[in-house]
């Protein structure tokens, strides 16, 4: 083989993440519950704020809350009130798809293309959501949040996912629309392509992905040609 020679790997196994990705949940429960919850208690949050911490562990939403809007945020009622809104809305409402989303898990399926969720959310949450939203059978399993110590932009979640494929990172491709699922993604060393949305991401995310799109269903000729020239195993 000749030095310097690149050799491309298949993708055999695609990694979604949930929220704002495969489910508009970020817009139409996280979001949308914050603003109303922070209103209605009279300390408004930011809905730029909010984006901002999208992904990102309850931990560290209540830190830069109160950090953001002073200790005197009643951050205690806020959750309160937030996760028994969510929660509802979580067992009992279907979240809409992101635009082309029946699509792509299609493709990869015609295509024995293996699928995996890698979420921040809970089990619960990830099941009754997906389930909702009919598309739960479309995937081999689901890593979640209760099956790791860190939380993105730590790779643990990520490169768990991949480990119980079987296969490579280098085979593997990771789908995200947030900064912090990014950023995990990139500290793992993983393959990454962005979704852009509602979600915050800078400028060293979009440049270290691998694609960076706004519509997931336009990553079908991404993967068809990249399966198309693979020269490794």
């Amino acid at each position: 083989m000749k030095a310097g020679y690149n050799i491309k790997y298949m993708i055999k196994l695609c990694v979604f993440d949930m929220d704002g990705l495969l489910l508009d949940s970020e817009r139409m429960m996280y979001y949308k519950t914050g603003l109303e919850v922070s209103a209605s208690l009279g300390k408004p949050i930011s809905g730029h704020f909010l984006t901002e911490m999208m992904g990102a562990s309850w931990a560290s939403i209540r830190e830069n809350i109160i950090k953001e809007y002073g200790k005197d945020f009643p951050v205690d009622e806020y959750f309160d009130r937030y996760f028994k809104r969510v929660n509802y809305i979580i067992d009992n409402e279907t979240i809409p798809l992101r635009p082309g989303v029946k699509k792509i898990l299609d493709y990869c399926k015609e295509n024995k293309i293996m699928m995996a969720v890698a979420t921040s959310s809970n089990a619960h949450t990830a099941k009754m959501c997906l389930s909702h939203s009919k598309i739960y059978d479309y995937f081999d399993y689901i890593v979640t949040v209760e099956d790791v110590k860190n939380t993105k932009p730590d790779p643990e979640i990520f490169l768990k996912a991949i480990e119980r494929s079987g296969y490579s990172k280098k085979e593997a491709l990771i789908f995200e629309d947030g900064h912090n699922g990014a950023r995990a993604a990139i500290n793992g060393g993983c393959r990454l392509v962005l979704v852009e949305d509602l979600a915050y991401l800078d400028e060293k995310d979009k440049k270290e992905a691998e694609l960076h799109t706004d519509r997931i269903d336009k990553c079908i000729e991404y993967i068809r040609k990249e399966n198309e020239t693979a020269t490794g195993i």
